[in-house]
Protein backbone atom coordinates (compact mmCIF):
# COMPACT_ATOMS: atom_id res chain seq x y z
CA UNK A 1 0.00 0.00 0.00
CA UNK A 2 1.23 3.50 -0.84
CA UNK A 3 1.86 6.38 1.48
CA UNK A 4 -1.09 8.10 3.08
CA UNK A 5 -1.04 11.89 2.98
CA UNK A 6 -3.52 14.45 4.12
CA UNK A 7 -4.72 16.90 1.48
CA UNK A 8 -2.53 19.61 3.03
CA UNK A 9 0.52 17.34 2.98
CA UNK A 10 -0.10 16.47 -0.67
CA UNK A 11 -0.39 20.15 -1.64
CA UNK A 12 2.76 20.99 0.31
CA UNK A 13 4.71 18.14 -1.26
CA UNK A 14 3.52 19.12 -4.74
CA UNK A 15 4.66 22.70 -4.11
CA UNK A 16 8.12 21.50 -3.03
CA UNK A 17 8.40 19.31 -6.14
CA UNK A 18 7.26 22.05 -8.50
CA UNK A 19 9.64 24.60 -7.01
CA UNK A 20 12.58 22.19 -7.00
CA UNK A 21 12.00 21.19 -10.63
CA UNK A 22 11.34 24.67 -12.03
CA UNK A 23 13.08 27.80 -10.78
CA UNK A 24 10.46 29.97 -12.49
CA UNK A 25 7.77 28.83 -10.01
CA UNK A 26 6.92 31.46 -7.41
CA UNK A 27 4.44 31.15 -4.56
CA UNK A 28 2.64 34.05 -2.97
CA UNK A 29 -0.58 35.06 -1.33
CA UNK A 30 -2.08 35.88 2.02
CA UNK A 31 -0.26 34.02 4.76
CA UNK A 32 2.04 31.83 2.68
CA UNK A 33 4.93 32.84 4.96
CA UNK A 34 2.88 32.47 8.16
CA UNK A 35 4.17 29.92 10.70
CA UNK A 36 0.95 27.92 10.16
CA UNK A 37 1.56 27.96 6.40
CA UNK A 38 -1.98 28.44 5.03
CA UNK A 39 -3.44 25.40 6.77
CA UNK A 40 -0.01 23.68 6.52
CA UNK A 41 0.09 23.77 2.70
CA UNK A 42 3.03 26.20 2.47
CA UNK A 43 5.07 25.06 5.48
CA UNK A 44 8.82 25.22 4.91
CA UNK A 45 8.64 26.72 1.42
CA UNK A 46 10.08 30.12 2.29
CA UNK A 47 12.87 28.56 4.35
CA UNK A 48 13.89 26.33 1.44
CA UNK A 49 13.32 28.64 -1.55
CA UNK A 50 13.77 32.10 -0.05
CA UNK A 51 11.75 35.28 0.20
CA UNK A 52 12.24 36.03 -3.49
CA UNK A 53 10.17 33.00 -4.50
CA UNK A 54 7.79 32.60 -1.53
CA UNK A 55 6.25 35.77 -0.15
CA UNK A 56 3.22 37.31 1.46
CA UNK A 57 1.35 39.98 -0.48
CA UNK A 58 -1.15 42.64 0.63
CA UNK A 59 -4.83 41.74 0.66
CA UNK A 60 -5.95 42.95 -2.76
CA UNK A 61 -7.33 40.17 -4.91
CA UNK A 62 -7.29 42.28 -8.06
CA UNK A 63 -3.68 43.37 -7.53
CA UNK A 64 -2.54 39.83 -6.69
CA UNK A 65 -4.03 38.56 -9.93
CA UNK A 66 -2.47 41.41 -11.89
CA UNK A 67 0.92 40.49 -10.42
CA UNK A 68 0.38 36.88 -11.53
CA UNK A 69 -0.46 37.96 -15.08
CA UNK A 70 2.57 40.24 -15.28
CA UNK A 71 4.84 37.59 -13.80
CA UNK A 72 3.52 35.02 -16.29
CA UNK A 73 4.26 37.33 -19.18
CA UNK A 74 7.83 37.69 -17.86
CA UNK A 75 8.39 33.93 -17.70
CA UNK A 76 7.37 33.11 -14.14
CA UNK A 77 4.84 30.48 -13.11
CA UNK A 78 2.81 31.85 -10.22
CA UNK A 79 1.10 29.74 -7.60
CA UNK A 80 -1.22 32.26 -5.99
CA UNK A 81 -3.16 31.47 -2.81
CA UNK A 82 -6.33 33.29 -1.84
CA UNK A 83 -7.64 32.62 1.65
CA UNK A 84 -11.26 32.65 0.55
CA UNK A 85 -12.79 31.79 -2.81
CA UNK A 86 -15.59 34.31 -2.30
CA UNK A 87 -13.23 37.29 -2.21
CA UNK A 88 -11.49 36.21 -5.40
CA UNK A 89 -14.60 37.40 -7.23
CA UNK A 90 -13.08 40.88 -6.88
CA UNK A 91 -10.45 39.78 -9.42
CA UNK A 92 -12.77 38.32 -12.06
CA UNK A 93 -11.99 41.03 -14.63
CA UNK A 94 -8.26 40.28 -14.37
CA UNK A 95 -8.93 36.55 -14.59
CA UNK A 96 -11.56 36.45 -17.34
CA UNK A 97 -10.51 39.37 -19.54
CA UNK A 98 -6.79 39.08 -18.92
CA UNK A 99 -5.29 35.77 -17.92
CA UNK A 100 -7.84 33.42 -19.50
CA UNK A 101 -7.96 35.19 -22.87
CA UNK A 102 -4.32 36.22 -23.31
CA UNK A 103 -3.35 33.11 -25.28
CA UNK A 104 -6.25 33.62 -27.69
CA UNK A 105 -5.95 37.40 -28.00
CA UNK A 106 -2.39 37.13 -29.27
CA UNK A 107 -2.67 34.12 -31.56
CA UNK A 108 -1.12 31.63 -29.17
CA UNK A 109 2.14 33.59 -28.96
CA UNK A 110 2.01 33.91 -25.17
CA UNK A 111 0.64 32.01 -22.22
CA UNK A 112 -0.06 33.25 -18.74
CA UNK A 113 0.80 30.22 -16.56
CA UNK A 114 -0.95 30.75 -13.23
CA UNK A 115 -2.11 28.28 -10.63
CA UNK A 116 -4.72 29.84 -8.37
CA UNK A 117 -5.49 28.13 -5.08
CA UNK A 118 -8.89 29.16 -3.74
CA UNK A 119 -9.79 27.92 -0.27
CA UNK A 120 -13.33 26.86 0.57
CA UNK A 121 -14.64 25.47 3.84
CA UNK A 122 -11.64 25.78 6.17
CA UNK A 123 -11.48 27.31 9.59
CA UNK A 124 -13.72 27.89 12.56
CA UNK A 125 -16.83 29.22 10.86
CA UNK A 126 -17.72 30.17 7.36
CA UNK A 127 -20.78 32.36 7.11
CA UNK A 128 -22.28 33.75 3.91
CA UNK A 129 -19.08 35.30 2.51
CA UNK A 130 -16.68 32.41 3.09
CA UNK A 131 -18.53 29.33 1.95
CA UNK A 132 -19.38 29.40 -1.75
CA UNK A 133 -18.22 26.61 -4.02
CA UNK A 134 -17.86 28.18 -7.46
CA UNK A 135 -15.59 25.67 -9.20
CA UNK A 136 -18.27 24.71 -11.74
CA UNK A 137 -18.76 28.38 -12.57
CA UNK A 138 -15.02 28.84 -13.20
CA UNK A 139 -15.01 25.74 -15.42
CA UNK A 140 -17.26 27.55 -17.89
CA UNK A 141 -14.72 30.30 -18.53
CA UNK A 142 -12.84 29.70 -21.80
CA UNK A 143 -9.11 29.46 -21.22
CA UNK A 144 -9.29 28.20 -17.62
CA UNK A 145 -8.61 24.70 -16.39
CA UNK A 146 -10.24 23.75 -13.11
CA UNK A 147 -8.62 20.92 -11.16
Amino acid sequence: MGRKLTFAEAVNEAMFQAMEMDKSVICYGLGVDDPKGVYSTTLGLQEKFGKERVFDIPSSENAMTGVAIGAGLRGFRSVMTHQRLDFFLLAMDQLVNGAAKWHYMFGGQNNVPITIRLITGRGWGQGPTHSQSLQAWFAHIPGLKVV
